[in-house]
Formats: C-alpha cells, sequence, structure tokens
C-alpha cells in the first residue's frame, strides 16, 4: 500500500507567508540565542515555566469540570502548577535540569540512530544514520562534560541551533511556495 501526498496545494500558498514571516522570527531568535547562549537558555526556562503553569491552569479547569473527585486528575495540575512554578523562581536550576534531559535524548538517539545505520547497511545511504548517531553521541558528551557550569551555555547554543534551523527551513518552503514550486 502506498501512502498518496494529500498536501492541499492550496492551503501551502495560503500559509506561504506565514511561514516566511514565523520563520524569519524563529531564525532572529535562534541567531539571538547562540550569540547570547545564557539569555537563551534563561528565555527558553522561563519559557517552560509559563508553559507549564498555563498546562496546569487549562488542566485544573477541566479538572474542576469533569473530574473533581479525581485524586489523580488534580495531582496531575498540581504537579504541572510546582513544575512551573519552580521553573520560574529558579531557572538556573531549570537550565541545568533541561541540559541533563537533552543529553539524555542525545544518547538515546545516538543509540536509536546506531541501530538504523545497522539496519540500513546494505543500502546506500546508510552512512548518514551513522553520522547523526556519532554527531548525537557528541552532543551528549557535550551536554554532561562541565554539567552543570556549562549548561546555561550549551542549552542556549543547541536551542538556538535548533530555532535557526526550523526557521530558515520555514522560510525556505515558504519561498518555494510563494514560487509555485508545489504547483504539477
Amino acid at each position: 500500500m502506498f501512502i498518496t501526498n494529500t498536501i492541499d496545494k492550496e492551503k501551502i500558498k495560503e500559509f506561504s507567508t506565514l511561514s516566511i514571516i514565523s520563520g524569519f522570527l524563529m531564525a532572529v531568535a535562534g541567531f539571538l540565542a547562540i550569540l547570547h547562549p545564557v539569555a537563551g537558555s534563561l528565555a527558553f526556562v522561563i519559557f517552560l515555566g509559563a508553559l507549564f503553569i498555563a498546562s496546569g491552569l487549562v488542566q485544573a479547569y477541566i479538572t474542576f469540570k469533569a473530574h473533581q473527585k479525581s485524586a489523580g486528575a488534580w495531582f496531575k495540575v498540581i504537579l504541572l502548577l510546582i513544575t512551573g512554578i519552580l521553573l520560574l523562581i529558579w531557572p538556573a536550576s531549570g537550565i541545568a535540569a533541561v541540559a541533563i534531559l537533552f543529553a539524555a535524548y542525545f544518547f538515546i538517539d545516538a543509540f536509536a540512530s546506531f541501530q538504523m545505520a545497522l539496519d540500513l547497511k546494505p543500502l546506500k545511504g546508510w552512512w548518514i544514520a551513522l553520522l547523526n548517531g556519532i554527531l548525537s553521541f557528541i552532543l551528549g558528551i557535550i551536554m554532561i562534560i562541565g554539567w552543570p557550569f556549562t549548561a546555561p551555555f550549551t542549552v542556549g547554543i543547541i536551542v538556538g541551533v535548533s530555532f535557526l534551523m526550523d526557521g530558515i527551513v520555514l522560510m525556505y518552503l515558504g519561498f518555494l511556495a510563494k514560487k509555485g514550486a508545489y504547483d504539477n
């Protein structure tokens, strides 16, 4: 069974300007986070804290309306709110925690990429998965070395690079859509 391309070309054109604008803003935010990694790390953790609090408030409303007597639902609300508040009160600790989570992610990603490379080995391009695994492993090591003292720099740089690259991709795809590159 083949999966067909179900992308609505009109929707792509409709959102191309939004893609370019949001891509530009993401790229600028990423570039600034790379230039000022400590500020980027701090902004990221403050955003996470605010996101946890907002999620906790939404979950509290839902729990109040639908699950008032559910201890588990209220526990989730309390956990979200406390986590968000702690991230806002002690952002440096939040940055250190995020750095460890990034390190764990990179090590798991490296393992998965190595396995994928082994699975693909007889095929052309298997080495890309291997390269991704090596790079992820190196990023994991970088996150661990000097932790927690290097966390404010490494988190900001990694988040900055991610935002920069995502922004470039969004702008590029938006420009392609404006030029009609997806018309067939």
